[in-house]
């Protein structure tokens, strides 16, 4: 739970009817839509009927957030910020990764999750079977980040083709960076210095930065997106199960510190924090063996250069919301200037202005379901 302060704000910006209409006119909900077909959006008129809020400092009430390590710095910021304003409102926010958040969601046990990916169907479906609907609101940009020691000279960019050597199922059992030549020398990729002790460091299963890592770069290489030929052997789909794994992103990091040739693969904010630190190196990408070297940088990340850059989200129950005004309040400022302040002062990367317009108007009209946002 964070601390609670006295501010002199009494009130926090509130969306006028005026506000509203323009916003769903202006930016137009059918743009909203990508190739699946959202739930209905309530009508303008419905969302905006209401009286002008209670004053966010006269609010009370208890908030539960739950999901992602990778998206937690920014809600933990943004939750001290608004008790700040909302001395009233306790806000409790958890990191257990995105598929345990996911799962306390949709068991109704927490009003507000974050994910570091979009909820999978089986967790959609889990929210309908407990009639639970929910506002999937896109949050910020991140890159997926590669990382070693900094002792590590030897090595200062892979490829996706690389990182499937490393990192796959296929390199179970591997103990030193050359152990995967044999692997690369199929292609005729990389052949890796001998003498590079390889420990991998990484998030668990339950992390969403797991399964984006594992969908981003390990299914790219399997099916045939990473300039492989593909028709001539079977690669898996799946990452090594014998690393060494913690949902804690600081304990990974540690970890890569701890260990002279290490890889592994964090958020960029974290990322970020130890290599100024000193404490971590952050390793170049590329897709293909003979493409390009791309740094993880703000720029590169916001631009969608980095071949491992990603979206982060945050889903709100669509009911708690009508029903509490504290969590309708906190969910105004998390998308208020002051609020997406955070994004960037944690290290991650804001939304482009179309993301941005587009996540304020999802949740401005209330827009349940999937399908306003294309991870393509």
């Amino acid at each position: 739970m964070t601390s609670s302060r006295p501010s002199s704000r009494s009130r926090l910006l509130s969306m006028s009817l005026t506000a509203l209409v323009v916003a769903v006119v202006g930016f137009g909900i059918d743009s909203l839509k990508d190739e699946t077909e959202p739930a209905a959006a309530p009508a303008a008129t419905t969302v905006a009927a209401e009286e002008e809020a209670t004053a966010v400092d006269e609010l009370a009430s208890e908030i539960a957030i739950s999901g992602s390590s990778t998206v937690f710095p920014i809600v933990q910021l943004q939750a001290e910020r608004f008790e700040e304003i909302a001395p009233g409102v306790a806000i409790s926010v958890d990191n257990p990764g995105s598929g345990d958040g996911a799962q306390l969601f949709c068991r109704g046990e927490v009003q507000i999750t974050n994910a570091s990916r979009l909820l999978k169907p089986e967790e959609v479906a889990l929210c309908e079977e407990s009639g639970i609907e929910f506002i999937e609101i896109r949050r910020a940009v991140d890159g997926i980040t590669l990382v070693t020691s900094p002792a590590n000279t030897e090595i200062d960019c892979v490829s996706f083709n690389d990182l499937y050597a490393l990192i796959s199922s296929e390199a179970q059992g591997f103990e030193s960076w050359a152990d995967a030549n044999e692997l690369t020398a199929e292609w005729g990729g990389t052949q890796f210095p001998e003498g590079l002790e390889l420990d991998v460091f990484g998030p668990g299963e339950e992390s969403g930065t797991f399964d984006s890592f594992g969908e981003i770069v390990i299914e790219a290489v399997a099916d045939g997106d990473t300039g492989l030929d593909t028709s001539g052997r079977d690669f898996v789909e799946t990452i090594r199960a014998d690393y060494s794994s913690s949902p804690n992103d600081n304990t990974i990091l540690e970890g890569i510190s701890s260990s002279s040739h290490s890889i592994g693969w964090v958020g960029f904010a974290f990322a970020m924090e130890a290599a100024e630190a000193g404490d971590a190196k952050l390793l170049q990408v590329a897709v293909e063996d003979d493409g390009t070297c791309v740094t993880p940088t703000e720029e590169t990340i916001g631009d969608l250069v980095f071949p491992v850059a990603r979206f982060l989200y945050t889903y709100v129950n669509a009911a708690e919301a009508a029903e509490d005004e504290a969590v309708e309040a906190f969910v105004d400022y998390m998308l208020s200037d002051e609020g997406l302040a955070a994004v960037s002062e944690v290290g991650y990367v804001d939304l482009n202005g179309t993301d941005s317009a587009r996540a304020k108007t999802v949740w401005a009209v209330r827009l349940t379901g999937q399908g306003q946002w294309s991870e393509d």
